[in-house]
This record gives C-alpha cells, sequence and structure tokens, in this order.
C-alpha cells in the first residue's frame, strides 16, 4: 500500500480550513457584530460548530482515501461518502446554518421602527449540488471499476494471476 502523501497534504488543508479556521477565528469577531448577526435569527457559533464537525468530518474521509488503494472497495466507499458530505456541506453554507432550510432562508431584524426581512431563495443551487454529487458518485464508480479492470491487465501481463477463461460448455454440434 503506497500512501499518496499529496493527498494526505490536502487532508490537513482541508482540516486547516475547514476545522481550525472557523473554530479559530471567531474568537476574533467582535461582540457587538455577533449580537447583530444573531438579531436577525443567524446563530452564528451554531454555523461555525457545524462547519468545524462537517470539515471534521471531510478531513478524515480524505485521509483515509490517501491512505487506502484506489481499487480497493474501501476507498469507493469513502469516495462516495465524501462526495454525499459535501452535499450536506452545500447544505449547510446555502441555507445559512440550517441545512434543513434546503436553500430557503429568512432573516428579520427590527430597529426602532424599522423592521426588515432578507429571504434568500437559493434552492436552485441545491438542485443543481444534488445533480452534481449524483454525477460525482457515478464518476467515481465508473473510475473504481476502470482502477479494477487496470489492476486486472497489470497481473495477467506480469503473471501473477491467469486470466479467466469461458467456462461455459461448448456449443452444440451443428447438424
Amino acid at each position: 500500500m503506497a500512501v499518496r502523501w499529496g493527498e494526505v497534504a490536502g487532508a490537513l488543508v482541508t482540516f486547516l480550513v475547514l476545522v481550525a479556521l472557523p473554530l479559530g477565528a471567531i474568537q476574533f469577531i467582535p461582540s457587538a457584530t455577533v449580537s447583530q448577526l444573531e438579531a436577525t435569527g443567524l446563530n452564528l457559533q451554531s454555523l461555525v460548530t457545524q462547519t468545524a464537525m462537517l470539515g471534521l468530518v471531510v478531513s478524515a474521509l480524505a485521509l483515509v482515501k490517501a491512505l487506502v488503494a484506489r481499487t480497493s472497495i474501501t476507498y469507493l466507499i469513502v469516495d462516495i461518502s465524501s462526495n454525499i458530505v459535501s452535499l450536506a456541506f452545500a447544505l449547510l453554507v446555502v441555507g445559512v446554518g440550517n441545512i434543513g432550510n434546503l436553500g430557503y432562508s429568512s432573516f428579520r431584524l427590527t430597529q426602532a421602527k424599522l423592521t426588515t426581512e432578507i429571504v434568500l431563495d437559493l434552492r436552485v443551487f441545491i438542485w443543481l449540488t444534488v445533480a452534481v454529487v449524483g454525477l460525482s458518485v457515478l464518476q467515481s464508480i465508473a473510475k473504481y471499476r476502470e482502477a479494477k479492470k487496470e489492476e486486472a491487465l497489470k497481473q495477467v501481463k506480469t503473471g501473477e494471476t491467469t486470466p479467466v477463461t469461458d467456462t461455459s460448455p461448448p456449443p452444440p454440434p451443428a447438424s
């Protein structure tokens, strides 16, 4: 098993960007800004925590992908799982911290006698993301099947295994 160090470095960068950076950056946001955001209904601490949790899962999946062989069924499962987690991450970001909104969010801010409501309807982006993730899953399966075929061909060429021959009975003689 060969470790792909570039992918390990990618997993580390993913961890830093999606886990360490948000958890560290929230401490530097002024409390007045946090209270204004919370007045609109956006729970910034919850958004950062959910982002960090998904980032931890994404980076762990990326690390596992870097350590297992591409022809392993584990690689296929982890690759498909990472596609699904990316969909959850898109739902979190587009839903502004609430995955259940599925891309539809509204905020209400009241100051003095003025009420402002902001509505974000980004459901079309969610459907596009679902389509892209579906295609990515199909691509993962196709890559896995091709890697398996290449491995089998390589084994046949090096003599590590014998090719599978047709074991069906011979056709009946022509009359």
